[in-house]
């Protein structure tokens, strides 16, 4: 009706906690902001009947859960939710695993409530939210192995020939000049395909082709319509500068 206020649709989030203390906190945390449903929780990493049913979009999920990493992996084979995992740490070695198992954030904790709600955006979002210096990590370390095993992601079909070679040489690392030469084309021309790429495939700079690359974010879905790029947030979304 004319006049009436537009509510955008609320994000679907579930917990997973064997810690009653850190599920409630989590739980009121959610419940707390308008903008997202709590749609379900539980004390052990499974996605059972019920929360398949809710359809969450995120999953917070205990690191410290027997299961938590085969969880992650599993959700990330099916297209499951999006998964955040709290009370992550500070091993960086466990943290690029769950980043490579398909962990799409994680919190450490005592996260502030603020920080909570910001991941949740971010990652319902299709983004990912993890330090910078982990999330590089990881990506060279797929880089590395793609490298050793010249085992190649399947090439998108949004592409055309010449921007699949753009993509996979700069998700290698390649600077603009690098590129240039290889292809024995102008940096500009460089350029060109690269600012095609990331508006067909809705992503924001080289760190996010180059995780997107590798598996580490998921892509923009196609669109019948012009490719949208998603809008910058701050804090610790995966971003280039």
């Amino acid at each position: 009706m004319l006049g009436e206020a537009k509510t955008m649709p609320s994000i679907r989030v579930a917990v997973l906690s064997d810690d009653p203390l850190l599920a409630q906190a989590l739980l009121r945390t959610i419940a707390g902001e308008r903008s997202f449903a709590v749609v379900g929780e539980g004390r052990r990493a499974a996605f059972g009947a019920p929360l398949r049913a809710a359809r969450p979009q995120v999953l917070l999920v205990d690191s410290r859960m027997e299961g938590a990493l085969a969880l992650c992996g599993q959700l990330r084979r099916q297209g499951g939710p999006a998964v955040i995992f709290m009370a992550g740490g500070d091993d960086d070695a466990w943290a690029m695993t769950a980043l490579s198992a398909g962990a799409r954030g994680i919190l450490a904790g005592g996260v502030r409530a603020q920080d909570l709600v910001k991941a949740v955006r971010v990652v319902s979002e299709g983004q990912v939210w993890a330090r910078r210096d982990v999330l590089a990590r990881t990506v060279r370390g797929a880089t590395s192995s793609v490298a050793a095993h010249e085992v190649e992601p399947m090439p998108d079909p949004r592409l055309s020939g010449r921007e699949r070679e753009v993509y996979r040489k700069a998700a290698m690392g390649l600077s603009n000049e690098e590129l240039a030469k290889r292809l024995a084309i102008s940096q500009a021309t460089v350029k060109a395909h690269l600012t095609s790429i990331f508006q067909k495939l809705g992503l924001r700079g080289r760190a996010e082709l180059a995780a997107a690359y590798h598996g580490l974010l998921p892509l923009a879905p196609r669109r019948s319509g012009p490719a949208r790029s998603r809008r910058p947030r701050s804090g610790y979304p995966l971003r280039s500068k």
